[in-house]
């Protein structure tokens, strides 16, 4: 009879270990899909807004496009207006100077600020991060500390501290694009973006301004000496 009752004793500790194993297994199971499905919505989120940027850069490639065409029309017209040639000329050196960085530009924008007390705790990285979310968004003007950012433009770290532009920077470091304001902020604040892992470790404040002034770059900072035109037969 004693045998019996130990018998059934084990039998009843092993259906409650199964049965406690059975659960586990179950909650497991459960904390894992909520995990999946918040990461589905998560990357359904981000896809949607790196469509619709896309979209955006589709629109404004069509629309240079049709300002090249535009500008092709006015040359082929003005060919025998020595004048009006002169004038198309020096409106196209314009505008190439100021994609070039070379004129001082203003527009609609942001500012990302990185607050100084934490200062310490910005690397070249996070400020890259942030300029290569805005250059996806069509900013068309950039500067850090008012450096003006060009093609050939270095952001690194050097001896402790920041350098832009082959100078060093120092703290607030501020951070200016001409830009959408709407379409950078979405794209600086969404989930997974470059700033949700900047801010565990920095406070980080973006801005939007209708008047964002970007200063041109210092001409000794475009060097060519290097660089030979490709002459096409």
């Amino acid at each position: 009879m004693k045998a019996k009752r130990v018998s059934r004793n084990i039998s009843i500790a092993l259906i409650c270990v199964i049965l406690g194993l059975a659960l586990s297994w179950q909650f497991q199971s459960i904390r894992s899909n909520a995990k999946v499905m918040n990461l589905e919505s998560q990357k359904k989120d981000d896809l949607v807004v790196k469509i619709l940027n896309e979209q955006k850069n589709n629109e404004n490639l069509r629309a240079k496009l049709n300002e090249l065409q535009v500008q092709l029309n006015k040359f082929e017209s003005a060919r025998g207006n020595s004048d009006e040639n002169l004038k198309l000329l020096t409106d196209e050196i314009q505008k190439l100077k100021t994609v070039a960085g070379l004129t001082d530009v203003k527009g609609r924008g942001v500012t990302v600020t990185f607050a100084k007390e934490d200062s310490l705790n910005v690397e070249d990285d996070d400020l890259l991060f942030v300029l290569n979310e805005l250059r996806a968004t069509d900013a068309q003007a950039l500067a850090i500390n008012d450096q003006r950012i060009i093609d050939t433009t270095e952001v690194r770290v050097a001896g402790g501290y920041i350098m832009v532009n082959g100078r060093h920077v120092t703290p607030p470091y501020v951070i200016k694009a001409i830009v959408d304001p709407d379409n950078a902020v979405n794209a600086l604040n969404m989930i997974g973006g470059a700033l949700e892992k900047i801010k565990l470790f920095i406070d980080v404040h973006v801005e939007k301004s209708d008047n964002i002034e970007i200063p041109k770059i210092s001409e000794e900072l475009i060097r060519t000496d290097k660089l030979k035109p490709v002459e096409k037969d």
